[in-house]
């Protein structure tokens, strides 16, 4: 779950449960305030019974609202002296004097003889007049007060809904603007990576936690490019100062082996010719070193129409005096009139790098598939060769810098560790992707798809 819904899930809860208590709070103090209202009713026409009956001299000559339960009663004979009309088809049992009662399920049977089932409330007040001592019982229905009951009943819940909606729409609202700066950091986090650390993260004036924490992110982004670039300009540095002595190592022992070799023992002409094996791989690397570093600081290239079948046959046609040597059969199929847009120059470096690969970790005698199609809106080239393959669980790091599937084999064959993340940056810079397959004991298969591109 996400923070804006764990948030907002918090506040309309909140929200949900806070309205609930306010609500049964309201809802108490509104059925109270009608009972309360109901019984300042029954007492006020209880008053109006008395001052009537003064009046009257105690005579039961009393001209009563229709809508009033009234029932009087001689205290000392128990001896009803007035009895309301309503009285008359609603039987309610006696209650003590200055108390009042809620009476429910009363059967109500008016002049028709119909009856229904209703609530009563009662309330008894004592009256002195003279020597006589009177209890006046007052009643009405409850029916008025319990239909303001249901309409809280609904209407309540109604409310609650409907306020649930609104908090809804404010807390998402709401949520969006708090988390806005989240959202921020989460899409430059995305995009950051090592080469594109140029990004920093927007910086207010409000000096809240969100623009703390933005600060130090972007602190922590500072430190990070810094010290990628020393990196950078270390690798880059030290490669271009070993260039000239590496050559000049290589051009000593190539004027030795020219020169002197008759006169040398078997064992050093070994070391020599070892020893020369050994600065070629040196300024392989070297120049591999130099590439990557200038790869890595582009951030974009060029892009022209290029002949990629042109481009292919000619590498291929490069490489097949090295097939050859080994009796390793090269199968393509390419079509006739193959365009990409991107730049000549690199595109040629990570096939070339892609066909050493094929034909260096191959088997005498082995086959190399090269073939390129158009599909869709990309352009697919695929090679593929039989050997020793890679293992399932190398298959992710292979593009990995200086990462070797087998070190020994690796140094054998002179490799750097260096070849494939070339091929994936020259392809990342063309807007593609590379992936490769492998079945190990059977075949490796690597697969670069660039952006299609018809020239026509």
């Amino acid at each position: 779950m996400t923070v804006r819904r764990r948030i907002m899930l918090l506040i309309v809860g909140t929200g949900l449960v806070s309205g609930f208590l306010f609500s049964g709070v309201v809802f108490y103090e509104l059925v109270e305030q009608s009972f309360r209202l109901l019984d300042s009713m029954l007492e006020e026409e209880a008053y109006k019974v008395i001052e009537l009956l003064k009046h009257e001299k105690g005579q039961p000559n009393l001209h009563i609202d229709d809508g009033y339960w009234i029932v009087i009663y001689d205290r000392q004979s128990s001896k009803v002296i007035f009895r309301s009309n309503l009285a008359d088809f609603v039987r309610l049992p006696s209650v003590k004097p200055n108390s009042a009662v809620t009476i429910r399920h009363v059967i109500v049977n008016d002049a028709s003889g119909k009856s229904k089932v209703e609530a009563f409330r009662l309330r008894a007040f004592p009256i002195f007049l003279g020597d006589k001592d009177y209890i006046v019982q007052v009643g009405r229905s409850l029916g008025k007060v319990e239909e303001e009951i249901r309409e809280l009943v609904w209407g309540i819940p109604l409310g609650l809904i409907f306020s649930v909606l609104i908090l809804i729409l404010i807390s998402h609202f709401v949520t969006g603007k708090i988390l806005k700066p989240i959202g921020q950091m989460k899409d430059l986090a995305r995009d950051i990576s090592e080469k594109n650390l140029e990004q920093r993260l927007p910086v207010n004036e409000q000096g809240d936690e969100f623009n703390e924490l933005a600060m130090t992110i972007n602190q922590m982004l500072d430190r990070l490019q810094y010290s990628f670039m020393r990196q950078r300009n270390f690798l880059f540095d030290t490669s271009h100062e070993l260039k000239t002595p590496l050559a000049t190592i290589r051009l000593a022992i190539g004027e030795i082996c020219s020169s002197d070799m008759e006169g040398l023992s078997p064992s050093v002409r070994n070391n020599l010719l070892r020893l020369n094996d050994q600065v070629l791989r040196m300024e392989r690397l070297v120049k591999d070193l130099l590439d990557m570093s200038s790869l890595e600081t582009l951030s974009g290239i060029d892009l022209k129409p290029v002949h990629l079948t042109k481009l292919l046959s000619a590498l291929i046609e490069d490489y097949r005096l090295l097939s050859d040597a080994r009796n390793i059969m090269m199968e393509v199929n390419l079509p006739e009139n193959l365009w990409v847009k991107g730049d000549e120059e690199k595109l040629r470096r990570a096939f070339s790098n892609l066909l050493n690969n094929a034909i260096k970790y191959n088997e005498d005698g082995g086959q190399i598939a090269i073939r390129a199609e158009r599909a869709a809106a990309e352009t697919v080239v695929t090679i593929e060769n039989t050997g020793p393959g890679v293992p399932e669980e190398d298959l992710p790091k292979v593009f990995d810098q200086f990462y070797r599937v087998e070190k020994s084999r690796s140094l054998d064959y002179g490799g750097s560790g260096l070849g494939l993340p070339i091929v994936k940056r020259i392809v990342e810079l063309h807007k593609g992707r590379v992936d490769i397959e492998s079945k190990q004991g059977e075949r490796t298969r690597v697969i670069v798809r660039l952006p299609g591109y018809n020239a026509r």
